[in-house]
């Protein structure tokens, strides 16, 4: 089992160290059993948008990418997390915890999330 962290995917995106690069695309297309760690999501959102000032609609595109990559394996959080991403304004991280609290309530004042379809607002 192999986990990649967001420097690997961040250097497969953006290409700023080719080097680097090519060894993460190799990566990709040599293992069968790579795993995204949750966390790495909302890095990956937050890089690409503030450090390399990608449009949001790349980082969806990336994010794609890697949901739809037979050999990477994601957490169904994320893929929940992905979807809300793009069809709503929220950070990534903000996904993340609008998807964790399908399964429940959630307690916040952050009126965007809690505006999310199927979050369910705890006061």
């Amino acid at each position: 089992m192999i986990y990649l962290d967001t420097s690997a995917l961040i250097r497969f995106f953006t290409k700023d160290d080719s080097v680097k690069a090519k060894k993460v695309k190799q990566l990709l297309q040599e293992e069968s059993d790579l795993h995204i760690p949750d966390v790495v999501f909302p890095e990956i959102d937050y890089v690409l948008r503030k450090a390399y000032s990608l449009q949001r609609s790349d980082v969806s595109s990336a994010y794609k990418f890697l949901l739809s990559y037979k050999t990477l394996h994601c957490s169904k959080l994320i893929h929940k997390a992905v979807q809300l991403y793009d069809t709503s304004n929220l950070s990534m991280a903000d996904c993340i915890i609008a998807s964790e609290s399908l399964k429940g309530k959630l307690a916040s004042f952050d009126e965007d999330l809690l505006k999310t379809e199927e979050v369910k607002s705890y006061w």
